[in-house]
């Protein structure tokens, strides 16, 4: 079966549209840069209009410049940024606000009072937001961003009782404009909104109650390899349908081929991101990570020639009814410092030119020795989750140098990926066997060869380390019958195995030296 994926990557600071043949591999990409405004201090918001416009530009140009046509494409797959959202007018299709982006920390206030009013009464909402959607209170998930936006514009109210508002994240805005109305999101997208409920699978009334958000505002949830609908006649040369929809972190997890269970990978971007299938329960972290939904998909068929006479004629009666969507839950860890401490390294001490300069002086230095730099530039993120912690480097002597910190840098990096991976070992039943890694900073061999000590397992880097649009096309494929299992296996190629080769005594010197610099930090507060 011949044909193409176009597969949409709308991220935070560019759109991109990526082309993939038949063989999963891709052919053609283009990216246009997008602009992130913050006209206040934790304001972080872009123009929605300007998202779809670079969106859409990028699918007509990577069409073009494959020399292919529109006909040519079997279907859309759809990857974005995760937790921002957009209103718009139902009727025009225009916003009628600046798309509130998930670095926004402006509901940060709202957020600490409604934790602080409810903490200690029966309606503990913080429990009650874990409980239900698997998540913290946090403005990092777009429920508050909703709120906001509604209590600042209350002359919306009586247009939503009309039904002539819409509210999405950044898939939704997508498909609403590229089918001309239709008001649905993916379930993956969904359930990072903090209105979703993970067990129920729906959204959550009591949850749209606390945060006084319309349940007639949501758009409807579907599959991630749901029937989207099709694009809207005359903005390509065909009605292409949209058969897979994954939120980035979740598109990258699919990319990686972490299929089964105990299966884990981490992005390796400005922060990091692990996640880790942990199969079709959900289960809350005890370690204050997040459960999230991976995907939910058509579930796969067995082989009918290792199918009994029995099992055959029950596959039969099971045809006739609707196919089942098997739901796979994960563990999420977010790491806010990674490729941005060497941004800070370059841009605000000059100890470098450029980053990929930073495993060369890493290099010239067989050890950190004593020194450790804990990037909490930002606070530490999981699984410690303090704001108020500060940064620091410790440890030096009149005998360290530029090389040292820029190892105890990319030595950071690892540490605090462990720090996130031990909490999901302690939440899930499954033992990690390997890390699957992408991401800038995973080409850094360095990295990742102390990466794989620390953790005591092997580190996979893939050929393809775009996993993350890949992860959306591999869906979408399935879904046509353009791609099967063995094509799925066979997109996956490593590159490098990066295997254990630290000594036990020497891991735990590491790992008491991080220790110590954390709890340093903990005790001066």
């Amino acid at each position: 079966m011949a044909g193409y994926i176009l597969a949409l990557d709308q991220g935070t600071t560019s759109s991109r549209a990526i082309l993939y043949d038949d063989h999963a591999r891709p052919i053609k990409m283009v990216q246009q840069p997008t602009i992130l405004k913050t006209p206040q201090t934790g304001f972080v918001e872009q123009d929605a209009q300007q998202i779809w416009q670079t969106q859409i530009s990028c699918a007509h140009d990577v069409i073009n410049q494959a020399g292919l046509l529109a006909t040519d494409v079997t279907s859309i797959a759809i990857t974005n940024q995760r937790e921002s959202i957009v209103v718009w007018d139902k009727k025009t299709g225009k916003p009628l606000a600046p798309a509130i982006i998930w670095q926004d920390r402006r509901t940060a206030s709202y957020c600490k009072k409604l934790t602080t009013d409810t903490h200690n009464s029966q309606n503990d909402m913080s429990s009650d937001v874990q409980r239900i959607t698997g998540l913290r209170l946090d403005p990092y998930f777009s429920a508050s961003k909703i709120a906001w936006l509604l209590e600042h514009n209350p002359k919306w109210r009586a247009r939503i009782d009309k039904d002539e508002i819409a509210v999405g994240t950044i898939d939704s805005w997508l498909i609403y404009k590229l089918t001309g109305g239709e008001h649905v999101i993916d379930v993956t997208n969904a359930s990072r909104t903090l209105l979703y409920d993970i067990n129920k699978m729906a959204w959550s009334d009591e949850l749209c109650a606390r945060f006084a958000i319309p349940m007639s505002l949501l758009p409807k949830v579907l599959p991630s390899d749901g029937d989207f609908g099709k694009t809207k006649k005359g903005l390509f040369a065909k009605q292409i349908p949209i058969h897979a929809v994954l939120g980035d972190q979740h598109a990258a997890l699919f990319g990686q081929g972490c299929l089964d269970a105990g299966m884990a990978k981490n992005t390796y971007g400005t922060g990091c991101f692990l996640l880790m299938n942990i199969g079709t329960k959900p289960k809350l972290s005890e370690h204050k990570l997040l459960t999230t939904i991976a995907w939910q998909k058509k579930s796969t068929s067995l082989r009918s020639d290792s199918l009994s006479l029995e099992q055959i004629v029950q596959s039969g009666r099971r045809m006739l009814q609707p196919p089942k969507k098997e739901v796979t839950y994960a563990l999420e860890g977010s790491v806010f410092m990674a490729g941005a401490i060497v941004q800070w390294l370059r841009d605000n001490l000059g100890m470098i030119q450029s980053s990929d300069e930073i495993e060369q002086l890493a290099r010239q230095v067989d050890s950190s020795e004593d020194v450790v730099l804990l990037p909490a530039f930002t606070g530490l993120g999981a699984p410690y989750w303090r704001s108020d912690v500060s940064a620091s480097i410790t440890g030096m002597s009149r005998g360290t140098t530029k090389a040292h910190i820029a190892r105890a840098a990319l030595e950071a990096v690892a540490y605090q990926t462990y720090d996130v991976l031990i909490a999901m070992q302690k939440d899930s039943p499954h033992p990690l066997t390997e890390l699957r890694v992408d991401g800038g900073a995973a080409n850094n061999d360095l990295l990742m060869q102390f990466q794989a000590d620390l953790l005591n397992v092997p580190v996979l880097r893939p050929k393809d380390t775009e996993v993350t649009a890949k992860g959306a096309a591999l869906l979408a494929g399935l879904k046509t019958g353009l791609y099967d299992e063995a094509t799925i296996q066979a997109s996956w190629q490593v590159d490098r195995i990066f295997e254990p080769q630290m000594s036990s005594d020497m891991r735990e010197q590491h790992l008491s030296k991080w220790q110590q610099a954390i709890d340093r930090a903990l005790i001066v507060l």
